[in-house]
């Protein structure tokens, strides 16, 4: 028994055994609880399953994860914790960046799929860090980990995932010490209700461009202006199309339920009310701490859809669309305002 499980089967009421022996061999290095070995993986798709690699290839953001760490901890203010509990730690994002910032700490890093743990597992030893992470496939809500045994919960964009997040704050106040703290990084109803809105206007007035006929000219230098602005007209159409499928996205992450809500993979923007009852009933306190600057951030938050999701880079964005997100920046809310309407905030619950 190697001493990372030593130290981890303290903190389970169960053995923990090896997947690679009691699974599939490319899950070496990867444990699960007794009565999670061979089960169904629920609430999880092929995305993190399957195709583990390839979320792996084009996810990585080690030193975002730090920033965001670094913003955070700075705020709290944290003794150093001895045990962390780490839940929807994918492939290691954030586990990483946590390993160095608390270099005495141990951390139990679990998830769902052991394909995405077994990625975290090949990190880790290159990188010294075997000895200190222990990669976990459990389903979080399972009172696997004894209780009151972890110093610090923490999850990097997990809770936004879950039908009921209420049970998943409840399971990290059981987990943890008294007076101790878990801390989530998520999106929010404000932020996205507002970028909702400013995408719902885009797309009224890219509908409205390219209603307009196709511009014919007849002479040499007509017909070259001509194809510039019939170009743009085309990319106005697909600008149009996108910020379509955008607002479909983005739109039960508002407004939530109805049909195919729980089988979506977003599924929350939180309201502070929703954080606020999470933590009454969890037996804990909540606070936001706003992430980001406020420089910007619908601009910079649409421009970074538009290119991940929908391929379309800065560049060929229009200019009249980059006005109306500068509006949105500069003209609806004071620089205190945008604070209020983050996108996105770190929901810290601390256990009473």
């Amino acid at each position: 028994m190697s001493e990372t499980t030593d130290w981890a089967d303290l903190l389970f009421d169960q053995p923990l055994l090896d997947l690679g022996e009691h699974e599939k061999p490319d899950f070496a290095g990867v444990v699960s609880p007794r009565d999670e070995v061979g089960t169904t993986r629920h609430g999880v798709n092929a995305v993190f399953l399957e195709d583990a690699e390839a979320y792996y290839a084009k996810y990585q953001g080690f030193n975002y994860w730090r920033d965001m760490l670094d913003l955070v901890l700075a705020e709290l203010k944290l003794p150093a914790p001895e045990v962390i509990v780490e839940y929807g730690c994918g492939f290691g994002n954030a586990t990483l960046p946590m390993l160095d910032l608390f270099p005495a700490a141990r951390l139990l890093a679990s998830d769902i799929s052991p394909n995405l743990l077994a990625i975290l597992h090949r990190l880790l030893g290159p990188r010294g860090l075997a000895g200190r992470c222990l990669p976990v496939a459990m389903d979080a809500l399972k009172p696997y980990v004894r209780e009151a045994s972890a110093d610090l919960v923490f999850g990097a964009a997990i809770l936004h995932h879950l039908t009921r997040p209420e049970d998943f704050v409840a399971s990290a106040m059981r987990v943890l010490k008294p007076g101790g703290i878990a801390f989530f990084f998520e999106p929010l109803e404000g932020g996205y209700a507002v970028l909702l809105h400013l995408i719902e206007e885009l797309r009224r007035e890219a509908a409205r461009r390219r209603s307009l006929p196709p511009l014919r000219l007849p002479t040499r230098l007509g017909k070259r202006i001509a194809g510039r602005f019939n170009r743009q007209f085309d990319t106005t159409q697909h600008l149009a199309d996108c910020l379509e499928r955008q607002a479909v996205d983005l739109r039960p992450m508002v407004f939530r339920g109805g049909p195919g809500w729980a089988e979506r993979d977003d599924k929350w923007a939180f309201p502070r009310s929703k954080l606020d009852a999470m933590a009454r009933a969890a037996g804990a306190d909540a606070r936001v701490i706003p992430l980001h600057d406020q420089q910007g951030p619908f601009r910079r938050q649409l421009l970074y859809m538009l290119e991940t999701y929908h391929g379309i880079p800065p560049a060929r964005v229009p200019g009249w669309a980059l006005a109306v997100m500068d509006r949105y920046d500069q003209e609806v809310f004071s620089p205190e305002g945008l604070v209020d309407v983050a996108l996105e905030g770190c929901v810290v619950f601390q256990k009473r």
